[in-house]
This record gives C-alpha cells, structure tokens and sequence, in this order.
C-alpha cells in the first residue's frame, strides 16, 4: 500500500475568483526567460491561445497588465516583456509559496510521550508546536 500524503495547490483569487498561480506564474517565468508569450507557451506545452488567454483573464481580473507584447507580423519579431505589476505578482507568489512550504514543513514535529492516563496521552515535543483541542492528531512509533 503506498503512503498518502496531503497535497495542496496555491493560488491567488479576488472576489471574482481566481486569478493568479502555478499556470500564470510559470508562465511568466517562461516569457521572461524567452522574450516572446509564444517561445513561452511552447516551452511549456500550452498552445498560444491558450497561454494568451490566461495572461488575458488575469490581467482582467487584476485590472492591470502583467506583460507588455509587441506584435510580430507573418515573419516574426513580435516580443512580450513584464510589466512591473507582473514583476510584483512573481515576486509576491514566490514569497507565499516559500512561507506556505516553510508552514507545511512545521507541521512535523517530533516528540516524547510523556504519560498515557485512560485515553490521554501527554506528548513533549521537542519544537514550538501549538496543538488547541479539536487538532486532529495521528502517533507512530518511531
């Protein structure tokens, strides 16, 4: 039987819904990284119009622009730059995903059991752990 674990995606909404995440970011990592939203969406392995119709929906919602594009004509030489509003949104999302994965890790915590007194057992952990009735707890043997 394989271990399961808890697995969570992080994204950013506003009231309309959502907004901004792994999709969006990824992608703007990719046109900043290339230049142009179409070398972007093929690294990726999204088509063009899809890749455009998410930087599109974001930047409606958000009410700002997050690329600046130049269109290229039938031969080419079309380019896509951030916007400072994109810059912040990458910036932003890189901060919350690493406060979001530096939660998750503390999470685990390590600890003695103390005494086991009917149904109670009262466990010393050995960091900052902050357990409040109703937690749901699962012990192992180490």
């Amino acid at each position: 039987m394989n271990d399961t674990k808890p697995a969570f995606k992080l994204w950013l909404e506003t009231d309309g819904g959502y907004v901004f995440g792994p999709g969006v970011y990824n992608l703007l990592i990719a046109i900043d990284r290339t230049g142009t939203l179409k070398e972007a969406s093929q690294q990726l392995g999204m088509s063009y119009r899809y890749a455009w119709g998410l930087i599109k929906k974001a930047e409606e919602k958000l009410g700002e622009p997050l690329i600046d594009a130049i269109k290229g004509g039938r031969l080419g030489g079309g380019s896509s730059t951030i916007t400072e509003t994109g810059a912040k949104y990458i910036k932003d999302f890189e901060r919350i995903q690493d406060q979001w994965k530096e939660f998750r890790d503390s999470l685990r915590a390590d600890g003695t059991v103390v005494r086991v007194d009917g149904k109670e057992v009262i466990v010393s952990f050995d960091s900052n752990v902050v357990l409040v009735k109703g937690d749901k707890v699962r012990l192992t043997k180490a």
